[in-house]
């Protein structure tokens, strides 16, 4: 039997218009016998379960099911990196899929790799417009390893890599630093985008497209709508990210955690003083969880301090988030902020 080089985690929840075309991306048949796929069944109730049998019954030594109570998208993830049996895990939506051209590639150089997290690169894919963004990142050497400081030195060369969608573990690496993501919750991908990614020794960033992440349906909890009906979910992930770094001694894994958690208090504030109807309800649920933020983390407070002045003045003028998307999209705005084209 091969050494299995790639576990793929697909946490699945009622994911039966999806689950087949997200399996059928990974299916390589002359590599199979270096995958591990695992489908998390979340205590679904529309038989999508099924799908994956038909899968097991092709490839009984590649693909597996855990079925399980359901607990939210955090505790699929749990399940699946404890029964993780590659080199490396990658963490795959079910309404998502990988593109299969770039796994062979993929597998020949992380089976010679040793770096803690591995980056690739990934696109959006917006059902609604049909819009296709280039998220990747631009490293000076491309293939070779580089530390947290020279990440952090270089933010925008990496950062676009450095999420959900771009990290793969070395699979002893994760289940080393002991992480458990929260449970119940919506939002804890960014929680794994930053433990124990902010701690990595190594991280090897790449140029292969690997994922395909599909956006623009308003099911969908990134959807505007639901980021604001579950806000509190994002304050308790925030939360949960402020405790997990008092544990952190290290310059520039903390720098990392501080860089983690004020982009999500960022999506946060946006959600709540642009999205809210009631504007001074949404300045209220940020004023308080700044002031619980300044007591356990001054320094991301002072880093979101002139986005907050900046949000504040659009909800006085009672602009939308289609109207900060817009300012955000703007070339001027891009140009003085020197953010790269997604080209």
């Amino acid at each position: 039997m091969s050494e299995k080089i790639l576990s793929v985690i697909i946490p699945s929840y009622n994911s039966k218009p999806y689950l087949d075309k997200c399996l059928a991306s990974l299916i390589v048949p002359d590599r199979m016998d270096q995958m591990d796929i695992i489908v998390v069944n979340d205590g679904s109730t529309d038989g999508s379960e099924a799908i994956c049998q038909d899968y097991i019954n092709r490839y009984p030594d590649s693909v597996s099911l855990i079925n399980k109570e359901n607990g939210g998208h955090g505790s699929a993830i749990n399940a699946g990196s404890e029964a993780a049996r590659g080199k490396y895990m990658k963490v795959l939506d079910a309404d998502d899929w990988f593109n299969t051209e770039s796994i062979p590639e993929f597998l020949d150089i992380i089976s010679g790799a040793s770096a803690d997290v591995v980056l690739t690169c990934h696109h959006t894919i917006n059902i609604s417009t049909g819009e296709i963004k280039n998220w990747r990142c631009f490293p000076d050497e491309p293939g070779r390893e580089y530390t947290m400081e020279e990440v952090m030195g270089n933010w925008k060369n990496f950062d676009r890599s450095l999420t959900f969608h771009g990290i793969t573990y070395r699979t002893e690496f994760y289940r080393e630093h002991g992480v458990k993501l929260a449970e119940n919750v919506f939002y804890e991908d960014h929680e794994y985008a930053t433990y124990p990614c902010c701690v990595a020794h190594t991280i090897l960033p790449l140029g292969l497209f690997i994922y395909e992440y599909r956006i623009g349906d308003v099911s969908q909890s990134v959807s505007a709508e639901n980021q604001l009906k579950r806000i509190d979910h994002t304050k308790m992930v925030i939360v949960k990210m402020l405790k997990n770094r008092v544990d952190i001694t290290d310059q520039w894994a903390l720098e990392y955690c501080d860089k983690k958690i004020h982009l999500l208090l960022l999506s946060f504030m946006v959600t709540s003083m642009l999205c809210d109807p009631d504007r001074k309800k949404g300045v209220a649920r940020v004023d308080q969880l700044m002031g619980y933020i300044a007591k356990k983390d001054r320094h991301v407070v002072e880093m979101t301090m002139s986005h907050y002045k900046i949000l504040k003045l659009l909800n006085a003028a009672h602009v939308g988030l289609e109207g900060y998307n817009r300012m955000l999209n703007s070339k001027l705005y891009n140009k003085l902020r020197h953010n790269k084209s997604f080209d």
